[in-house]
Order: structure tokens, then C-alpha cells, then sequence
């Protein structure tokens, strides 16, 4: 079975806070979805406030937020989802929370580190719950450091709650959905995956190309950063920090996204539902009503041939045998020359 969590960065810093974000594109919600530090420095210790390190042990090992509690060793997109990155029953997603001693009555903040996917994953699914009050720091720990904040390597423990869940389908896209969306106007198709994978240059399923919708628009999620270019920059050691992932500003994100109409549903979606969520968080903050997120995307559609795409490509595979070929003769070779030495 093939795993279909995307090794890509995701969120951002949380420059939209404090800006009156829905100008113009709706109206807000009643609160912020998107805290910068000196939101959860003065909230983090306030009574139903539960904060959420969504980093993998090995990271929250080395500091974290005081106060904050984890969803288990592994990060919190992966805690939450099963092995092809699909949300899980909603039964086991309440046993988790619950025994990390979360209710959804509680604000809950979840944080990692900027440029993360587990941060947006996991408020997504809180949202998927029913959490009126989830929210997302999307500088995250790095920016928390930027402040010179307190770090400790204390897990904080709560005492196992009862979650009850109180389901939104609303904000969760499935298969059958978009098919039946296909060719309704009012349903907006947010593709945040990158250029080449709309375009079926980079193909990451059985077939590359984008759901053939007729309200279809590919915005990449890197897009809404200050650097698009910030996570490959610090791949290569271009840079040695992740200030390039914070979000835009208010006025540039909402440029960015000026073909998405408030008025209408929007399902965004991308590769595992995963790069995704950031656009959804982004939609959400700006006062976006109706917004889902295709748990499915990509990996799913584009392996299903039934299902209407544009831009289809498939894999050469003669041409990837050649490869392949040329590939097992050179390393014949150096085995040959490692035995002679």
C-alpha cells in the first residue's frame, strides 16, 4: 500500500493577525483562526486553553512551549491520519484528543515549526470535529524563539477528558463530492499544488494532471509566502532560517487569492490533502464561509481513470526501464571494481 503523506513544508507565520483580513471578501468569523506569539503568550495559560506541539518526539524533545501537550511521539498529521494520510474514524480521533486530555470545548492552539504540515493538518481535522475554537500559530516555534520565549522539555499532561465529537461535513471534501461538483459553477476548485503537478509535468499518481473542473483555479501554497522559494532555499542551504515561510501580508494574500469568490464553496486540494490545509487556514482567517478540504486529492483522483482530469500524462515506462537498465549495469560495474580493490 502506498503511503501518501507528502514530504512537503506547509503553514506559515502569522502576519495576518491583527489585520482586519476580511475587507472586501466576506464577512469575518468571530475570532481569530491564525495567533501570532503575543496571542498565545497572553492566552496560553488561561483556563480551557490547551496548546498543542504538533512536532514529532524528536523535535518537542529538544524545547517546547510551556504548557503545551503532544498527540504522541510521531507528528501530529501522521497521529491523527492512517497510513495513506486519510483522516481517521472519527472514534479514534476522539480517543486520541481525549486522552491527550483535550475537549472540544477547549481553545485549542496548535504550533510547529514554520514551514510544517502538521499544524494546519491538525487544525483542519479539530475544525472537522466540531472545534469552534481552534486555532493555529503558524510562526510556530521558530518564531516563538524569535522572541526569546521560554522553552522547556517538559510534555505538559493532562488528565484524560471525554471528546465528543460534533462532526462538520461541511469542511471535508470526498471523492463523491467532487464528482458531483464537477461542473457546478458555485463550487470552486483550489489546486495548491505547484505549476508542474497542474500542468501533468510532475506526475505523483497513476496519471498526472488536475481534476477537470469547470470553476478550477491552481494557486501553489508556497505562493502565499513571503519567499515561494524559501523552503527549497533552505534544502540547499541557501538560508539558514525559515523567515521566508511566514505568510504575506493582508494586502498580498488577498491578491493572491482574488479569483476565489467568498460567495462561493471552495474545495481545496492537493497531492494528500496535506499542502492543502494551509490554503484552507489561509480562507478560513480572511472569512471564507464554505470551504472543504478534499481529503482524498490527487493520489486518489489521479489514480482513478474514470474520474475527469485535464492536463493527463503518464509515466514513460519503456523509457523508465532504460533507465532502470543502464542504472543495474552501472552499479554491476562498481561492485566489480569495489571486489578488485
Amino acid at each position: 500500500m502506498e503511503k501518501r503523506y507528502e514530504n512537503r513544508g506547509i503553514c506559515s507565520s502569522a502576519l495576518l493577525v491583527g489585520v482586519v483580513f476580511c475587507a472586501g471578501v466576506g464577512t469575518a468569523y468571530a475570532h481569530h483562526i491564525i495567533v501570532d506569539t503575543d496571542y498565545v503568550v497572553k492566552n496560553k495559560d488561561k483556563p480551557g486553553v490547551v496548546v498543542v506541539d504538533a512536532r514529532a518526539m524528536d523535535a518537542y524533545k529538544k524545547g517546547l512551549i510551556p504548557g503545551a501537550v503532544v498527540l504522541g511521539e510521531k507528528p501530529g498529521q501522521v497521529v491523527l491520519r492512517d497510513v495513506n494520510a486519510r483522516v481517521l474514524p472519527v472514534k479514534k480521533l476522539e480517543k486520541i484528543l481525549g486522552d491527550a486530555g483535550i475537549t472540544r470545548g477547549n481553545e485549542i492552539i496548535v504550533y510547529g515549526d514554520k514551514g510544517d504540515t502538521s499544524p494546519s493538518v491538525v487544525f483542519w481535522i479539530l475544525e472537522y470535529l466540531g472545534v469552534d475554537k481552534a486555532k493555529v500559530y503558524m510562526g510556530g516555534i521558530d518564531d516563538w524563539k524569535k522572541a526569546k520565549q521560554h522553552l522547556t522539555n517538559e510534555v505538559r499532561k493532562l488528565p484524560p477528558a471525554q471528546f465528543t465529537a460534533k462532526v462538520r461535513p461541511e469542511v471535508i471534501a470526498t471523492t463523491e463530492f467532487v464528482k458531483k461538483s464537477l461542473k457546478d459553477k458555485n463550487v470552486q476548485f483550489l489546486d495548491a499544488r505547484t505549476t508542474k503537478e497542474a500542468s501533468g509535468d510532475d506526475i505523483r499518481s497513476v496519471r498526472g494532471g488536475r481534476i477537470a473542473a469547470v470553476n478550477y483555479t491552481n494557486i501553489p501554497y508556497e505562493s502565499a509566502w513571503v519567499d515561494p522559494e524559501a523552503a527549497k532555499k533552505l534544502a540547499e542551504k541557501k538560508v539558514q532560517d525559515r523567515d521566508g515561510m511566514a505568510l504575506k501580508d493582508a494586502a498580498g494574500i488577498k491578491a493572491l487569492y482574488k479569483e476565489i469568490d467568498p460567495n462561493k464553496e471552495v474545495v481545496a486540494y492537493c497531492q494528500t490533502g496535506t499542502r492543502s490545509t494551509q490554503s484552507y487556514a489561509v480562507l478560513r482567517e480572511m472569512g471564507y464561509k464554505k470551504v472543504r478540504n478534499y481529503d482524498d486529492s490527487w493520489i486518489v483522483y489521479g489514480a482513478d481513470p474514470s474520474l475527469p482530469a485535464a492536463n493527463v500524462t503518464y509515466f514513460d515506462f519503456v523509457k523508465a526501464n532504460r533507465a532502470m537498465s543502464k542504472l543495474d549495469a552501472l552499479e554491476k560495474k562498481v561492485e566489480e571494481l569495489a571486489a578488485k580493490k
